[in-house]
């Protein structure tokens, strides 16, 4: 969830400077560098050695952890159809899979349980675990992943905190919590100053957002991986699921370092596990924030795959604003516009509630999705908005494809 990852808030502390942990990079950052495009569709490297290694033989070095944490990004086809291919090969083998997945949350359980079992339709399911709201990302970026589920029976676990919990500790700090959210809290630990110091220099680029403070933004951070953690913990501690290995799939903050989930995992229930990170390649990949946040002591995580970047042709415009469901339901309301954006630009605000985009009403995202779609790069796009009682129109002038 990068855009969660990206509201996040701890105890005043000083972070270890980034030159602490960058000093020596390890002998395959200098392989990753060497990568050229087009890149090849198994360029995996088993870390921290650096040996390369074929999907076949991965496979084989993926049979004894309980755990396979995959790290992904979640906009990049080429990591959904690894996940597919993970999936599917180990089915074939008759391992008992179950997958873990941030993009639900614990409270959507049931809803991923009768999608599993087979009772319900697609549309349902997207309705009634709000995708669109909760997730905001294409859902046929994931949709193989979950028919996979349905297809074999594949149980699904919802792994992420209740999102109006991560905010409220994103906006206020965990100090200021009433006591009945208070109790919502998993165990923590904000005590990891690496950890700390990696949170810091993803927040560099996100301080002008709901979380404006780095203590809260670490806090909330550390909810949301400790909350995936127990609910990962509890399920492999249950009798029934002792047998079982578990593919959890999340954004790679979550995994890179071991810093998130993992460690968090290991902490409550210490059961084998094992890391891959899936990384688009880029012509700079070698300078990668995480590559070069690396040291020899502190490796990405056990795998390494450079992955096919995605087809230009599948990129579309954004406008900046996280949505939500406008009060009254007509439309829906902007939650928050993303600084420096084509939408902060226009002078949309924070509580504009979108009614209408190039005179078509607005019910859902995938409204706004289609119309942006079709308008392509570097259009202006008219939306019909109500603010504080009054109907205006308002332009957005989409960013142009390099921006």
């Amino acid at each position: 969830m990068k855009r969660f990852l990206l509201w996040v808030a701890l105890l005043f502390l000083t972070p270890l400077p980034l030159s602490c942990v960058q000093k020596a990079l390890p002998h395959w950052v200098s392989m990753i560098q060497e990568i050229t495009g087009p890149v090849g569709s198994e360029e995996i490297l088993k870390l921290p050695e650096g040996e390369k290694r074929s999907f076949s033989q991965l496979l084989g070095e993926l049979n004894d952890p309980r755990v396979i944490f995959v790290g992904e990004s979640h906009d990049q086809i080429e990591h959904h159809r690894i996940q597919v291919s993970l999936l599917q090969e180990f089915v074939t083998q008759g391992k008992e899979i179950a997958i873990g997945m941030e993009m639900f949350e614990k409270s959507s359980q049931s809803i991923l349980d009768r999608w599993s079992q087979g009772l319900m339709a697609e549309d349902e399911f997207l309705k009634e675990t709000k995708w669109d709201l909760t997730w905001r990302t294409d859902y046929h970026l994931y949709r193989g992943i979950l028919e996979e589920a349905k297809k074999h029976r594949l149980k699904l676990i919802g792994l992420n905190v209740q999102r109006d919990l991560v905010r409220k500790v994103a906006e206020q700090g965990i100090e200021s919590l009433a006591a009945e959210d208070r109790a919502q809290l998993p165990e923590m630990d904000l005590s990891d100053q690496t950890h700390r110091a990696y949170v810091r220099s993803v927040y560099r680029d996100h301080q002008e957002g709901l979380a404006k403070d780095f203590e809260r933004f670490y806090q909330a951070q550390c909810l949301w991986d400790e909350g995936m953690a127990e609910v990962l913990s509890e399920f492999l501690r249950r009798p029934e699921n002792r047998e079982k290995v578990v593919f959890v799939f999340a954004g790679n903050g979550h995994v890179i370092f071991d810093f998130g989930i993992p460690k968090r995992f290991f902490r409550r229930t210490p059961l084998p596990f094992k890391t891959l990170l899936l990384k688009e390649w880029k012509d700079n990949l070698g300078v990668d924030p995480d590559i070069r946040f690396t040291s020899g002591s502190q490796h990405l995580g056990d795998y390494l795959w450079i992955t096919q970047p995605n087809p230009p042709r599948i990129r579309h415009p954004r406008i900046g604003v996280v949505l939500k469901e406008a009060m009254g339901g007509e439309g829906l309301q902007i939650e928050r516009v993303i600084p420096g954006s084509q939408a902060e630009k226009a002078g949309l605000l924070a509580g504009d509630q979108l009614l209408t985009v190039e005179g078509r009403a607005i019910t859902k995202v995938k409204d706004i999705h289609d119309a942006v779609a079709q308008k392509g790069w570097a259009k202006d796009i008219t939306f019909t908005i109500l603010r504080e009682g009054a109907r205006r129109d308002v332009t957005v002038t989409l960013p142009t494809i390099d921006e």
